[in-house]
């Protein structure tokens, strides 16, 4: 277990958790895809292969969006009795940011924009 410290949360709110993290995930593609879209407004993707295999962004952002629906409904059909160790099921996450978000873990200075542990590469021209 984790050191004996359990933290119990009720099914329920877990799964709107997940659902929540899943939604901030289709946001994030939502976000990509305006910018792809406006790069190839600009001519920077030529051919129509290639938007084809832009219009998989779409389906990810509906797939995620479904998904986090379906969470959501779970929710509401889950006993508040039911209880999950958070803490527990949390440590295969490898993002901290992530992991401490599903375990409800508010951090001072932690951006929710943030992509966690992602270090931002220096662009050159």
């Amino acid at each position: 277990m984790n050191d004996g410290a359990l933290t119990l949360v009720p099914v329920p709110e877990v799964f709107m958790t997940v659902s929540q993290e899943i939604r901030l995930l289709s946001d994030g593609v939502n976000d990509l895809q305006e910018l792809i879209g406006n790069l190839v407004v600009a001519g920077a993707f030529g051919g129509s292969h290639s938007l084809y295999e832009l219009q998989s962004l779409d389906r990810i952002s509906q797939s995620l969006d479904a998904i986090s629906d379906y969470l959501g409904g779970a929710s509401k059909l889950s006993s508040p009795a039911w209880k999950i160790d958070v803490t527990e099921a949390s440590r295969c996450v490898k993002l901290a940011e992530v992991s401490d978000r599903l375990n409800g873990i508010k951090r001072e200075g932690a951006s929710q924009d943030s992509a966690g542990d992602f270090d931002d590469f220096e662009l050159t021209a």
